[in-house]
């Protein structure tokens, strides 16, 4: 009897470890916001890996923001994402100087610094509501008021 409820604990847990992997499957990879093609930069960007991990990439046109990533685990369960931070990469120092009239928006942008890792205070759960979509043959999703594209089913690629 101790054999069977063994086993039966088990195949529970393989089916849904295997559930947890297939429906976290279609989110993994690099999602940009706003636009399915690549430039000189990135724009803010998610990568979801297949350990449950995922990375948030702050736009990297923006000059003058001391904050570039956010890092933390998720789950993905019908039409919810859900994200948990752990720690963020931030700039401190550094000086604010003129930006390059032609390849740089921003008259004022941050030069220098250096970047740190800094552990989140509070940990809790961030719930999105996340919609699928595909246009123009391009994946995507909207969470809140933005929409992402699947860049690539690599989330490790042209990591920083």
């Amino acid at each position: 009897m101790k054999r069977i409820n063994l086993l039966v604990l088990l195949i529970s847990l393989i089916a849904n470890s295997s559930f947890a992997q297939v429906s976290n499957h279609k989110i993994i990879g690099v999602w940009q916001v706003d636009s399915p093609n690549l430039a000189d930069a990135w724009l803010s960007n998610y990568r979801f890996f297949k350990d449950g991990t995922f990375k948030y990439t702050f736009n990297q046109y923006d000059d003058r923001g001391r904050i570039r990533e956010a890092k933390g685990t998720y789950t993905l369960k019908d039409g919810t994402l859900t994200v948990i931070i752990k720690t963020r990469t931030e700039f401190i120092g550094g000086d604010l100087v003129g930006g390059g009239a032609g390849f740089q928006k921003e008259e004022l942008v941050l030069d220098g610094g250096k970047p740190i890792e800094v552990k989140q205070k509070i940990i809790e759960p961030i719930v999105f509501n996340i919609e699928w979509f595909i246009k123009k043959g391009v994946r995507g999703f909207k969470i809140q008021n933005n929409t992402y594209y699947l860049i690539s089913t690599d989330p490790h690629k042209e990591e920083n």
